[in-house]
């Protein structure tokens, strides 16, 4: 399964640039230079976040089955056909071996969507899913992710702003899932938890709007309503700014370090 805001995104980026292509059943590979057609760009896009998906996957020293399967999952998310699959398959494999060019496959990129920095965004969402498809960043991805952004010129405390978003959405997600009946302990996952600190209970209960009398059922009720409310998702489709996302995403690590401080001060 994706994690992360990959689906609203490919939904409202990815998809309404592909969707023509898609349903005149356009192949997913990369084609000789010949200008900046949208075709072109198409078929650019699929082929170039395929092979980067391979080559992430592989950066840790091997592809895993969680991987596999998440580039799948994308798969499904840009309703390729057939042929389409099979030549994301075959970038895929290509992306993940020792002989890859990445950095020719970047320019032809650069080429291809030159004045068009909208497909950058949706490019490092799939590129991310794919690097925390083991829920841990391996140093050595986190390096060739790195690379990656700066050679397509994506600025660090661009690229920062926008992987802080991912991880706080999916750590969001994963709470909402665990929200559905299941103990969860939080000890197993402080590692993925956002760090914003909140340096004492009145400072947390003030963050949510409570008193200090408050029931844990209404501490509960105000954390999630206040997630709800200032959740990153809700920008995903509106074409928001990295500002607005960062300040979105520290508000999301606000809220969940207030509300953990008060649930193991109380117990609950």
């Amino acid at each position: 399964m994706m994690g992360g805001p990959v689906g609203a995104l490919l939904g409202a980026a990815v998809g309404h640039n592909f969707d023509q292509a898609q349903s005149q059943g356009k192949r997913a590979t990369v084609p000789p230079e010949r200008g900046n057609s949208q075709e072109h760009i198409q078929d650019t896009f699929h082929s170039t976040a395929f092979q980067l998906m391979g080559h992430i996957a592989k950066a840790d020293g091997r592809v895993s089955d969680r991987e596999i399967a998440t580039a799948r999952a994308i798969m499904d998310r840009l309703r390729l056909n057939a042929g389409q699959r099979q030549a994301a398959i075959n970038d895929f494999t290509a992306g993940k071996q020792p002989d890859f060019d990445l950095d020719a496959m970047l320019k032809a990129f650069q080429r291809a969507c030159r004045g068009r920095p909208a497909f950058l965004q949706p490019l490092l969402e799939l590129l991310l899913n794919v690097a925390y498809a083991d829920d841990d960043l391996h140093p050595h991805t986190h390096a060739r992710l790195l690379y990656i952004t700066d050679r397509l010129g994506v600025h660090r405390l661009q690229f920062e702003a926008l992987h802080a978003l991912f991880r706080a959405q999916r750590w969001a997600q994963r709470q909402n899932q665990d929200g559905g009946g299941k103990t969860h302990d939080h000890r197993q996952t402080h590692d993925r938890r956002p760090t914003t600190a909140v340096g004492s209970l009145t400072q947390a209960y003030a963050v949510l709007g409570l008193q200090r009398e408050a029931s844990p059922d209404a501490i509960k009720l105000a954390y999630r309503r206040l997630l709800k409310q200032h959740h990153p998702d809700k920008l995903a489709g509106r074409n928001a700014s990295l500002a607005e996302l960062a300040r979105a995403t520290e508000k999301t690590r606000e809220l969940t370090a207030a509300y953990d401080r008060i649930r193991e001060a109380r117990g609950f």
